[in-house]
């Protein structure tokens, strides 16, 4: 092999290995965790007095280099946590070699990500529930809105825009709850793992668990620095936002349609044509719509580099990183997006109630007060109902055109003179079961939702450790 091609294979290991370019957003969290690290190896008398306190100066200094917007690390260092090492390597010689007493890469990596994902959770929660409370507010102004509601894109029942509004807010309430599951299932630190079998000082991993903020150290040293449970758990509850958001661009793209033309947007979220000026695309919900794509694959990327895995660390973990990042930062965006899409959008109430006046838009109703008020099992009384509907169509009128005698020709209990169309208004008005379309339902969703949020922020308040309690990285 001449000295050419070892120069070439030597760059090209480089290129494969090197992640500090873009792992660097996670130093001010190996900065929290190496001084948490050094505060207990001082207080079990494991280091001088002396190095620690250089090496918490040093971490101070490069913190604050950081934060003020400074590039103090190598980004052609192998990753984020050896640009570290060599930063204080420059700075205190020696003494820096300290810090890595009784730890590793594995277990410092592992513990700065989770710390990286607790402050992710707590970003997308809070723009989560953000967007509920925009469509909540949206539900609450428009509980009275008649709109189609639809079944297989087919107009199917009427129903209140409010209705529709707290549906998505629901689903997006349920997607932050499924992020701080995430949250709280790695609500453990791994540090003190080492390289993956422990270590032989006398070390308190209670110590730095709780100066971290975590519930407790992980079980087992092994496991620890090779689990990736974690971030998967994270993708997953990030993918199943993404796959809510989709659905509501879908829906803000069909509502928006001329054809349809249920709701108007603003100037600032539609684009206009390159070659047709009437056209105002909603490119912003498209757009929503097909990020969600890269969420979903991040899922299946990093769940295809673990999959092959056995215990313990591989450099395949590396592959973790991107995933993750481009997921959080894509749905932070889409977040963003949606808030000002669910904040912004008018419906066009005229237009939803004229889409509401097909024909027959009522004849479940109709069923319904035939079982309610003749007794009729509602199997039968369905039926009935299809059979006059084929009867109004000959005639050319409404239900409650048809004339006694035409209803008495489909079943003689049908015959009763109390015979009316029954409006739009008054079917949403009288779908009041719990959880139902009636406005005043929708009212009284709107204000219990707005609780659940209040409490579902309390719960979190009362668990949420800062950045700042932990080190003040952010």
């Amino acid at each position: 092999m001449s000295g050419d091609q070892r120069a070439l294979a030597a760059q090209r290991m480089d290129a494969i290995g090197t992640t500090a370019h873009y792992d660097r957003r996670l130093a001010l969290y190996d900065i929290t965790v190496s001084r948490a690290h050094v505060t207990m190896l001082l207080e079990q008398e494991i280091v001088p007095v002396d190095a620690a306190a250089a090496l918490h100066r040093a971490l101070d200094t490069l913190r604050e280099q950081i934060e003020s917007g400074a590039e103090p690390l190598d980004p052609k260092a192998e990753d984020v946590h050896s640009a570290v090492e060599e930063y204080l390597q420059a700075q205190l010689g020696a003494e820096a070699g300290w810090l890595s007493t009784a730890r590793a890469r594995n277990d410092l990596a592992v513990t700065a990500l989770r710390l990286w994902i607790r402050d992710q959770v707590s970003a997308l929660g809070a723009r989560l529930l953000d967007l509920v409370e925009a469509l909540r507010e949206q539900a609450e102004r428009h509980a009275w809105t008649v709109m189609p509601g639809f079944s297989h894109l087919q107009i199917a029942q009427p129903m209140s825009f409010g209705h529709v509004c707290l549906a998505y807010a629901e689903a997006f309430l349920r997607d932050a709850e499924r992020l701080r599951f995430a949250a709280a299932l790695q609500d453990e630190s791994p540090m003190g793992s080492g390289a993956l079998a422990g270590t032989g000082f006398p070390i308190d991993r209670d110590s730095v668990a709780r100066t971290l903020g975590f519930a407790r150290p992980t079980a087992n040293s092994l496991e620890s620095v090779g689990d990736r449970g974690f971030a998967l758990d994270f993708l997953s509850a990030g993918a199943s936002v993404a796959l809510n958001l989709s659905r509501f661009g879908s829906e803000i793209v069909f509502w928006s349609s001329q054809p349809v033309g249920l709701i108007a947007l603003p100037d600032e979220l539609v684009s206009s044509s390159s070659a047709l000026p009437h056209k105002r695309n909603p490119d912003a919900a498209e757009l929503m719509r097909a990020k969600s794509g890269r969420i979903m694959g991040n899922l299946h990327a990093l769940q295809t580099v673990v999959k092959g895995l056995p215990l313990s660390y591989f450099r395949d973990l590396q592959e973790d990183k991107e995933p993750l990042f481009d997921t959080a930062d894509t749905l932070a965006l889409s977040l963003d997006v949606a808030i000002s899409l669910a904040t912004l959008m008018e419906p066009k109430a005229d237009a939803m109630r004229a889409a509401s006046e097909i024909n027959f838009l009522t004849s479940s109703d109709v069923a319904d007060r035939l079982t309610r008020e003749r007794g009729i099992p509602f199997r039968e009384a369905h039926h009935l109902v299809t059979r006059l509907v084929r009867l109004a169509e000959e005639h050319g009128c409404s239900l409650g055109a048809l004339s006694p005698e035409s209803r008495r020709s489909v079943d003689t209990r049908l015959a009763f003179e109390d015979w009316r169309d029954i409006t739009v208004e008054d079917s949403v008005a009288s779908r009041d079961s719990q959880g139902g379309t009636a406005p005043e339902c929708v009212r009284e969703a709107a204000a219990h939702l707005r609780a659940r949020v209040i409490e579902f922020t309390a719960r979190g308040t009362e668990k949420n450790i800062t950045a700042h309690e932990v080190g003040g990285h952010r």
